[in-house]
């Protein structure tokens, strides 16, 4: 298609186009014409009557103030949820104390030494402070699996159930508000709950 062809139909379609306007402006139907009903000066017979029947009415200002003070005491004022907690602080004594009255010394005991503590012992202390070390960032559930999103230090992992982080923590179980995690060794178990606002 040419150019010329193009602005031939570009005037063509314009033209079909105002010869509708103007032919839906020309036959649209002219509107109704209606005689207004009130006409200025008269006054209606209902509003009289309305103003007569309502005469004898008087409005009681005593028991609107009565409803006012009834409302006013049942209204406690509302609890500020954002206010720091209160804390009791005790007030200072200024009265002078007993001096302590020393005990005597037991005689010559010796002090019990506690045991050294059990291999299992010292291997359920240090799988406590590395599982100690996961922080529970974010919660996703993708395809019907929950994914955990855990840090350690500046370490980031993706975790699910029942997998293995770093070949040493084992992670149990997955939720929306906490992971728990296992060192299978010594079976110490941690729930992580979920870290809001960091």
């Amino acid at each position: 298609m040419t150019r010329r062809s193009q602005w031939l139909t570009l005037f063509i379609l314009l033209g079909i186009w105002a010869g509708v306007a103007i032919w839906v402006v020309a036959d649209a139907p002219e509107p109704q014409r209606v005689p207004l009903k009130y006409v200025t000066g008269r006054a209606s017979r209902t509003d009289a009557s309305r103003f007569q029947a309502g005469a004898g009415l008087k409005v009681n200002l005593d028991l609107l103030a009565a409803a006012r003070r009834r409302a006013d005491k049942a209204f406690i004022a509302p609890k500020n949820i954002f206010a720091p907690l209160q804390t009791e602080k005790m007030a200072p004594t200024h009265a002078k104390r007993p001096a302590p009255v020393p005990r005597p010394a037991p005689a010559a005991a010796a002090p019990a030494v506690p045991p050294p503590p059990s291999p299992e012992e010292l291997a359920a202390q240090a799988a406590r402070q590395e599982l100690a070390q996961f922080r529970y960032l974010g919660y996703l559930s993708r395809d019907g699996k929950e994914e955990a999103f855990l840090s350690k230090g500046k370490e980031l992992y993706i975790v699910r159930n029942d997998e293995m982080i770093e070949q040493r923590v084992l992670v149990k179980t997955v939720t929306a508000t906490g992971v728990t995690l296992q060192e299978p060794r010594s079976r110490v178990e941690r729930t992580v709950p979920l870290v809001e606002g960091k």
